[in-house]
Formats: structure tokens, C-alpha cells, sequence
């Protein structure tokens, strides 16, 4: 027998949306307005928020097949060597160069960049999952809102040393390369789609918008 949910999200679902807004809501106050060590320690915590995020998101995912798999291999690899020749090169997102915050890596690239691009590709899919409209309509709208999410997180990340432009300035270019590499993440799950009605996922894509918001207004 099928276990009822009561209201729009069940127990499970809602234990696991508190938990993600536990861990912004907590890196929001620390990294705004705590100093040494708890400041040090928000810091420390970027890449493994980003690892448990992605962790809980991925156990409500409704079905494990290739399709969805090959979405996660085509957003984690795209993500990170595009990530890796724009930092080398410039030619993709402009000149920028990341600090310590999200970890080690190779040639300048964090490994686990690839992986945000996986977390917020899968999210924005999620939330436009509940969209009964078409699917180059959502194609677009997708793209826009990884845009968006990208011009807040722009100067928080400035600001806490994620990665730093040359001459502190945020070029237009930035975008352009996060519309082109977004629209070509997202072209395969909405030519060969896979089931993902996933709640926790679509509120984790608000829960973050919503943290950058923020990061920006204080």
C-alpha cells in the first residue's frame, strides 16, 4: 500500500528541504557576520554544502536510468573542462583565476565545479519540470534563470574569493559563455527527458537564488 502525504511535501521531503535551508541559512549569518575562526570555518564548509546538496537532491530523483545518467556525465565533464579551458584561456568567460575556497584541483579548475554545474543544471530542471508548457519554451527559461543565478552569485563569489576577475570587474562575456554552455547542458534532458518531479530539488534551486540575494543585500 502507497503511504498517503499529507500537504504538498511529504516527511521526508520536508526533513530534507530543512536540512538545505539549515545550510545556508547558517552560511548566510556566519559568512555576514561572524569573524577568525567561525568566519574560517563557513568558508571550509562552500564545497562540502555543495556535496551534501547535491547528495539529498539526487536521493529524491524519481528514477535512475541512462538518460539521466548520461544528463549527470554530460553537465559534471562539460562543466569542469569548459570551466578549465576558460580559466587557462579567457576566451570563454574572460579573464578570472579561482582562490582555495572550493578546493583542490587541476590546472586551476576545483574539481568539484563540475559538480555545482550538475547541482544547479538538476535543480532548474526540477523546478521547470512542474511547468506544463512547451519544451523549447523551458529550453530558454532554463538557460535564463542558470544566467540569472549567475549574476547574483557573481560578486558573493568576487567577495568571498570563490574565484576573482582580473581588474574586479564581472565582463559581459561571463554570461554569454554560462547561456551557451547552460543551453548545451540542458539540450539533452529536454530532447531525451527523464522523469525527475522532484520537490526538494526545485525549492534547493529557490533556497540558493534566495542566499545569493541576500549575500548581495547585506
Amino acid at each position: 500500500m502507497t503511504k498517503k502525504r499529507n500537504g504538498l511535501f511529504s516527511g521526508s521531503e520536508k526533513i530534507a528541504i530543512a536540512v538545505i535551508g539549515i545550510f545556508h541559512l547558517t552560511g548566510l549569518i556566519l559568512l555576514n557576520w561572524a569573524s577568525g575562526f567561525l568566519y574560517s570555518l563557513a568558508l571550509d564548509f562552500v564545497p562540502i554544502n555543495l556535496i551534501l546538496t547535491s547528495l539529498i537532491v539526487v536521493k529524491f530523483q524519481k528514477e535512475f536510468n541512462a538518460r539521466f545518467w548520461t544528463f549527470c556525465t554530460i553537465a559534471i565533464l562539460s562543466g569542469f573542462f569548459v570551466e578549465m579551458a576558460g580559466v587557462n584561456t579567457g576566451l570563454i568567460f574572460g579573464n578570472y583565476a579561482y582562490g582555495d575556497v572550493l578546493g583542490p584541483g587541476i590546472l586551476g579548475t576545483p574539481w568539484i565545479i563540475g559538480l555545482n554545474w550538475f547541482l544547479l543544471s538538476y535543480c532548474v530542471l526540477c523546478l521547470l519540470d512542474f511547468l506544463s508548457w512547451p519544451s523549447w519554451i523551458k529550453l530558454f527559461l532554463a538557460t535564463g534563470l542558470m544566467v540569472g543565478l549567475d549574476y547574483l552569485m557573481e560578486p558573493v563569489a568576487m567577495r568571498l574569493g570563490f574565484w576573482n576577475w582580473e581588474g574586479g570587474n564581472i565582463p559581459l562575456q561571463n554570461y554569454i559563455g554560462w547561456a551557451i554552455l547552460s543551453f548545451f547542458i540542458f539540450l539533452q534532458p529536454f530532447l531525451s527527458s527523464f522523469q525527475r518531479r522532484n520537490r526538494v530539488a526545485a525549492v534547493a534551486f529557490l533556497i540558493q537564488a534566495l542566499f545569493f540575494l541576500l549575500q548581495n543585500v547585506f
